[in-house]
């Protein structure tokens, strides 16, 4: 069955749902690149997302080791009303090269 939640639109239902252990929050500008943990920075995702997101921080991670990149945008997308992301996409980008783009898909 394919995960809903469309029903959470508020942070105070997705701050319960975390307290239930079904969503977690994260820092959409991850802490380890200068991210605060300040409510415009924090959303709650399903706890299986943290394994993407790290997969893409580590990327991200080598990316800025080797150079490639300086800049980086994090935007959630969401779905009606609802305040859990459906995705979040980490555009990067760097001076004189291309643009970097990953897509988290959450739900």
């Amino acid at each position: 069955m394919p995960m809903d939640f469309s029903h959470v639109t508020s942070r105070t239902k997705a701050q319960a749902l975390a307290r239930r252990g079904e969503l977690t929050k994260i820092l959409y500008f991850p802490r380890r690149f200068g991210g605060e943990n300040i409510p415009e920075n924090t959303g709650y995702v399903p706890p299986g997302t943290q394994v993407a997101l790290d997969f893409a921080y580590d990327r991200i991670s080598g990316l800025i080791d080797l150079k490639s990149i300086n800049r980086m945008v994090v935007e959630p997308k969401y779905r009606g009303k609802s305040v859990v992301p459906t995705a979040i996409v980490y555009i990067c980008s760097g001076e004189g090269e291309g643009t970097i783009t990953m897509t988290i898909n959450i739900w």
